[in-house]
């Protein structure tokens, strides 16, 4: 007979949605481990499947595509079917004029706690990883995400690395498979972290991480690397931990804002034929200008 399973969806498609939904996975394979079930990931992308193989005690992982929604047989639990996920969008002035500054932590609580998965949000309970020596004294920099609407200046990372090069510690920007010249020109070399697993590796390792509000900053926070994450004014996704600071931006100008209240997908809880699109800002990101380098070497040092 085959042993019960619990399977789990997190509440989006973005390696960072998975990482910022591990409290609700790890709290089932714990469950799961006392109850004598499997504990699996429903992917919502490749990605997603990719770093399942870090996450301690999960028995396997499943593409979306391929999962049976409307099977009897095992226990789904779909993060992201329930009102505060289906009817807001997060971040959004109606979301925020109804509930306050919720983070992300706060939300999926809430959420877990209908669902009746005990979630420990107080503290993050790591990946696996093999830290990477060879950057335990540099500060690495995360710079690009999967859109372009998330940017800071070239010339801003490089008046910080002068700074944190000051304190005797070395930057290194993460990249999959090099660094953009424009940075190489500019004197940042590259660490190249090809798979999530590998991003793992060197993030755990790291003296700190700075970086903008996508995957791999949350994945050093999640493995408490000491981090300070540069974000849009209306993000949710930043967690409050001692470890962790964040630098807010200026509020989205009011296209920006029109523009993803256009592309808002959050009442569609199915996302398998779903094809995210990556979105330009139509003011060219102006929301990150107002964050100096000044202003997150400060909040480095106060992590250190």
């Amino acid at each position: 007979m085959r042993t019960p399973r619990v399977y789990v969806a997190p509440v989006s498609f973005g390696l960072g949605d998975l990482v910022v939904s591990l409290p609700a996975v790890q709290a089932l394979v714990a469950r799961g481990q006392r109850r004598g079930d499997e504990t699996w990931l429903v992917a919502r992308s490749r990605t997603q499947a990719r770093l399942a193989e870090r996450i301690a005690g999960l028995a396997g992982c499943v593409d979306d595509d391929a999962f049976d929604r409307d099977s009897n047989r095992d226990r789904f639990f779909d993060l992201r079917d329930h009102p505060l996920q289906r009817d807001w969008w997060w971040g959004s002035p109606a979301f925020e004029a109804a509930f306050g500054r919720l983070s992300i932590n706060d939300i999926l609580g809430r959420i877990c706690a209908d669902f009746g998965i005990d979630a420990d949000f107080d503290r993050p309970q790591p990946l696996d990883a093999l830290p990477r020596p060879d950057v335990s004294s540099c500060v690495l920099f995360v710079t690009d995400s999967d859109g372009p609407s998330k940017c800071w200046p070239a010339e801003r990372w490089v008046t910080l690395t002068a700074d944190i090069r000051e304190l005797g510690l070395d930057t290194r920007v993460v990249t999959r498979d090099g660094v953009e010249q424009e940075r190489a020109a500019l004197g940042i070399e590259s660490m190249v972290a090809p798979t999530p697993g590998d991003a793992v590796d060197v993030l755990t390792a790291a003296r700190a991480v700075i970086g903008i509000d996508t995957g791999l900053t949350h994945i050093a926070v999640q493995q408490g690397t000491p981090t300070v994450t540069i974000a849009r004014a209306s993000t949710v996704f930043f967690r409050p931990w001692p470890h962790a600071r964040v630098i807010f931006g200026d509020r989205c100008d009011d296209r920006c804002t029109a523009l993803e209240e256009e592309y808002a997908y959050n009442e569609r809880v199915d996302l398998r034929g779903f094809r995210w699109q990556p979105r330009a800002c139509p003011v060219g990101g102006r929301c990150l200008d107002p964050v100096r380098p000044a202003h997150v070497f400060d909040a480095l040092e106060q992590v250190l």
